[in-house]
């Protein structure tokens, strides 16, 4: 495998699996309590920080694409929660969302490239040479 391909895979799986995860802790009725006691908007921001990052990065993506698929994520989240009667729909978590798709939307274009080659770098040092 070519280290491009190698950090194709990296930044497309480093998007799919937190994805994955945070799916997984936005629809089950009593997540589990964070080791570090960090406010629910913090982590809904961060999450959608990274998400918006990591998904510009793997799928090289527009930023208003980015920002919709990732608003959309976002409203079906609220929406399905409002079905579990554990959770609760907030408004304000979407307000905190899309402060996070903007603050990873400027990460991805201020960090994007030089991120990509870094990791494109780092795996051709790791891969064996081709013989």
């Amino acid at each position: 495998m070519t280290p491009e391909r190698a950090a194709r895979v990296c930044l497309t799986a480093g998007f799919w699996v937190p994805l994955a995860l945070c799916t997984w802790l936005a629809f089950t009725p009593s997540p589990p309590a964070a080791v570090f006691q960090v406010s629910d908007l913090l982590l809904h921001g961060f999450a959608f920080a990274y998400l918006s990052f990591s998904l510009s990065l793997a799928h090289h993506l527009s930023a208003v694409r980015v920002a919709l698929w990732m608003l959309g994520y976002g409203v079906l989240i609220e929406v399905l929660q409002g079905l579990i009667p554990e959770r609760t729909p907030e408004f304000k978590d979407l307000l905190v969302d899309g402060a996070g798709i903007a603050v990873g939307l400027v990460a991805a274009r201020l960090l994007g490239g030089w991120s990509r080659r870094t990791l494109t770098r780092v795996l051709g040092a790791v891969l064996p040479a081709a013989r």
